[in-house]
């Protein structure tokens, strides 16, 4: 960066000058100007004597010197003198006015005293004020210190500190106790180094499947703290940086200029996180906990501390509790929740009956063409083997006692699916040993399979 572009930031921080030996100096002029009207004049020393006898003050006349001092307020001396003290007079009315309309002050008194601090340098008879984050944010209009700055002195109470400014920019931060603040050194912001508790009672929220609900909740939080431990000295250490950062949280709500800070921050966050958290889960999975005897709202409890402590830690904010108080149901919305699920559970029996009978219809349409198969394969084996064993004349015994072998089969393999009549298995043993002893007659009258 070349030297002229850096001379306009120089311009801005530069200090105002503080010339402490100016009112001295104007001191020294006065008494120059004063002996120069008592030269001008040449008050006689005899004449001083002649009015203190007359006054009957003759005594006064014997001491050394006091002839020669008492000429000096000699009306003729101090007439040069009156001309300067209303100069003075008007002079200091016109700084006084001057102050009022450029700070924009609401009266005379609050001017002259902003100028007295300029001319003493911040130093009074009055105790310095202390300075909360309540007072800075109801009285800085009013009162010339918050409004435009030092020179002055305040006290930060204990477990705050203080940020201030100068032209506009941050300049320092000033621990618990008393303080000397510059010439036009701005307060920004009184932060409180402890724990903050902050509660919503209710706000609404709608879960995935569209339903309202009214959610309350509760966080606490403060500054981080810094690398010093906690001491009886030093109760609430913190880092600088995260002051500095959470000093300069603000944002504006409303059209009206409404501004929060960083204490609001927190708990409008924790609001829109676990908004945002409610919509991704459907109401029974939020009104019922997955794992019998769980914790209500663990689960969202968790998520909404893993969120909400990740973005506070950008802002110098350390999140240390969340809590969710409650989450019900607003009135009307009970008989709407109870409609729901009774047509959510109708719909999954109907579909759990659908589905059932097509896994049924579908496994009878494969028992069959399985049958069909084993019967084709039953068949077959059958004729082969009387082409194996010569018996072509009793070729009709044989496929019958494949078929039947195959029912039986069949039979064993569906009895642990269905119930199978109580005589089939009898009837079919009794079939496959006629069969097998060559006795089998079907044209005989018996009694049929079933």
């Amino acid at each position: 960066m070349s030297v002229q572009s850096q001379r306009p930031f120089s311009r801005l921080n530069r200090r105002p000058l503080v010339n402490t030996w100016y009112p001295y100096f104007l001191g020294f002029m006065l008494l120059m100007f004063w002996g120069y009207a008592w030269y001008i004049e040449r008050v006689e020393v005899v004449k001083v004597i002649e009015w203190l006898n007359n006054q009957s003050l003759g005594a006064l006349a014997t001491l050394p010197y006091v002839p020669q001092i008492l000429g000096f307020f000699h009306w003729k001396v101090l007439r040069h003198v009156v001309a300067v003290a209303v100069g003075y007079f008007f002079a200091r009315d016109a700084a006084i006015m001057l102050v009022k309309i450029l700070y924009d002050l609401p009266d005379r008194a609050g001017a002259s005293r902003f100028l007295n601090r300029l001319l003493n340098a911040g130093f009074g008879t009055v105790k310095p004020p202390e300075i909360t984050p309540a007072m800075l944010a109801n009285e800085r209009n009013d009162s010339v210190l918050l409004r435009v700055g030092g020179p002055g002195q305040v006290k930060v109470p204990t477990g705050h500190v203080m940020v201030t400014e100068f032209n506009g920019r941050f300049h320092r931060i000033l621990a618990a106790g008393i303080h000397k603040l510059e010439r036009y050194e701005y307060i920004h912001a009184v932060i409180n180094l402890q724990p903050q508790q902050r509660m919503l009672d209710e706000f609404a929220a709608y879960s995935r499947d569209g339903l309202e609900l009214r959610v309350g909740l509760s966080i606490v939080y403060r500054i981080k703290l810094g690398s010093e431990p906690t001491t009886r000295e030093n109760p609430y250490p913190y880092d600088e940086t995260a002051v500095r950062t959470a000093a300069y949280v603000q944002t504006v709500v409303d059209d009206k200029g409404i501004v929060t800070t960083w204490e609001d921050t927190p708990l409008n966050m924790a609001k829109g996180t676990l908004t945002a958290i409610l919509a991704g889960f459907r109401l029974d999975e939020i009104m019922t906990p997955a794992t019998p005897g769980e914790e209500p709202y663990r689960t969202l409890r968790n998520e909404l501390l893993r969120q909400l402590r990740l973005k506070l830690d950008g802002m110098g904010i350390d999140l240390q509790a969340v809590g969710i108080h409650r989450i019900d149901l607003p009135d009307g919305v009970t008989a709407q929740y109870i409609d729901y699920w009774k047509s959510h559970w109708e719909s999954q029996m109907l579909l759990n009956v659908t589905e059932g009978r097509a896994t049924a219809e579908e496994k009878m349409e494969v028992a069959k063409a399985e049958a069909e198969i084993m019967m084709i394969q039953a068949i077959q084996e059958g004729i082969q083997r009387a082409k194996r064993e010569g018996a072509t004349a009793h070729m009709e015994e044989l496929v019958a006692l494949r078929l039947v072998e195959a029912l039986e089969q069949m039979a064993r393999r569906s009895e642990s699916l269905t119930p199978l009549p109580n005589a089939l298995m009898a009837q079919l043993d009794n079939m496959r040993r006629q069969l097998s002893d060559g006795n089998y007659n079907p044209r005989l009258p018996g009694k049929p399979i079933v």
